[in-house]
């Protein structure tokens, strides 16, 4: 899953919204395997890799 934290939330650090979204994945079933930091490519960006429960 790629997560663009500026495209979801221009305001807040990337750091608050990535964590945020794979809180609401995890509530939804999913658990997160790695967090892959997309830099220096693409700023503010992640890769998560994640499982189905």
């Amino acid at each position: 899953l790629a997560v663009q934290a500026r495209s979801i939330d221009s305001v807040h650090e990337p750091e608050v919204i990535y964590r945020r979204e794979v809180e609401i994945l995890e509530r939804n079933g999913l658990k997160p395997i790695e967090v892959l930091s997309l830099e220096p490519y693409e700023r503010d960006h992640v890769m998560v890799v994640m499982e189905y429960r």
